[in-house]
């Protein structure tokens, strides 16, 4: 029988970090890093307000969270390289970015109060779904449209398994 001492030694070696200190670092760059606010920009009231309760349902049930970014492009809305250029995706010319018609991406109606709140933002605008995947199992969904040379809306990060 082990003593509580080499029991112990084993947990503490079994626990120990393997990347040579750079396991915060590790972690901290699998985190998506996407821009949904722009400095000095305001998410409107309507849909900071209803971010408060709404949260994607996936394999971790996320919470949505307001998005405003500047955007001078034509009439419309971003194509799929704007768009990752905006969010600061990593490589935008190559980023998988799906734009989506809000019916067929909330097939079930989940989401009526959200999408709501951001046509009320932009006074009835067009309003998309643009899907980002960042990985094999982690993608973002934003629920967009254009207002006042910006982009409003929400988005949350979604673990599909």
């Amino acid at each position: 029988m082990a003593s509580d001492e080499d029991y112990m030694a084993f947990l503490n070696k079994a626990n120990e970090d393997v990347s040579g200190g750079s396991g915060q670092a590790a972690a901290q760059s699998s985190k998506v890093q996407s821009k949904a606010v722009d400095s000095g920009a305001e998410v409107p009231k309507e849909i900071r307000e209803v971010c408060r309760d709404a949260f994607y349902v996936s394999d971790t049930d996320e919470q949505f969270e307001g998005v405003s970014l500047r955007w001078n492009g034509e009439d419309g809305l971003p194509d799929e390289v704007e768009f990752a250029k905006l969010i600061n995706h990593p490589q935008p010319s190559n980023a998988e970015v799906e734009i989506m018609d809000p019916t067929d991406w909330d097939r079930k109606g989940q989401y009526n109060k959200l999408l709501e709140a951001v046509r009320q933002a932009s006074q009835g605008n067009d309003v998309r779904v643009y899907r980002v995947t960042w990985d094999r199992t982690r993608v973002e969904y934003w629920l967009i449209t254009r207002a006042d040379g910006q982009i409003v809306g929400a988005k949350a990060l979604a673990v599909e398994s």
